[in-house]
């Protein structure tokens, strides 16, 4: 049986594959507007299974998890179970309206709290088209946190929202300053992001003044995470995927029992 779990995101859509010990193999980054992207992967990954796959999947793009349910219901596949929103994520949380908040963020602290060490606040930075910081307490419960934009997010606003700026995507090459628009720009993107990651890190504080740890994922990690916190910064990949994963194990939902496909605007 072939087991997917999926994260459906703004600017992309990530399947992963279970093996049969039930852990990742590596995802596959597909665009979120190209099915034809899907049709291939899918047959790439289906060759030879004589059963429909079973899934699992995160979204916080409605539109385009319509396009999907439709894709895998074409398919034969009678087996998905959505997670759409914070609510739906088995984890303890004292945050506001988690009935439309990201299940995204939720996902992603259920697998930091089972990398990290127990009885220590935390904190899971995701960089990709948003920035969130996710607030842990040492007790292992989700309080919120911070949704700040994205590197892309800021390059393309300045791109989009002005007549002469070009589109860049900077990294910690950026120069501090520049003499021309394009290292400018560049250098406003980039070190403008990474100030105020740290400034947003700075402000969060624990009881006992405990010292957090702190997890990275998402696309722009490897980018943001040593230029803010060094070279020991802790990276983890796919962490929403090994979110869905654990999430599975808890409800022994996803991989069994169907679930209709999302029918939420939010």
């Amino acid at each position: 049986m072939l087991r997917i779990v999926a994260d459906l995101g703004n600017s992309r859509l990530k399947w992963a594959r279970l093996d049969e010990e039930g852990r990742l193999t590596p995802s596959s980054a597909l665009p979120p507007d190209d099915p034809l992207a899907w049709d291939a992967l899918w047959d790439d990954w289906h060759q030879n299974q004589r059963q429909p796959s079973r899934w699992a999947i995160a979204s916080v793009n409605p539109p385009v998890a319509q396009h999907l349910a439709a894709f895998l219901q074409g398919r034969h596949v009678r087996q998905a179970t959505w997670y759409q929103t914070a609510a739906d994520v088995p984890i303890d949380m004292d945050v506001e309206g988690a009935d439309t908040g990201g299940a995204d963020r939720a996902l992603a602290v259920l697998a930091a709290l089972a990398h990290m060490p127990p009885g220590q606040p935390g904190l899971v930075v995701s960089c990709g088209t948003a920035i969130t910081i996710e607030r842990v307490t040492a007790a292992g419960v989700w309080q919120g946190g911070v949704i700040a934009p994205g590197l892309f997010l800021s390059a393309r606003a300045l791109h989009l929202l002005t007549a002469q700026l070009p589109l860049v995507h900077p990294d910690r090459s950026a120069p501090s300053w520049g003499r021309g628009t394009l290292p400018s720009l560049e250098a406003g993107v980039f070190w403008g992001t990474v100030g105020a990651v740290r400034e947003l890190l700075a402000r969060q504080s624990f009881e006992h003044d405990e010292k957090p740890w702190i997890v990275w994922t998402g696309g722009d990690a490897e980018r943001l995470a040593r230029a803010v916190c060094g070279e020991h910064a802790r990276i983890i990949p796919d962490l929403v995927l090994n979110g869905l994963v654990r999430a599975a194990l808890r409800t022994g939902a996803p991989f069994g029992a169907s679930e209709c496909p999302p029918t939420k605007a939010g």
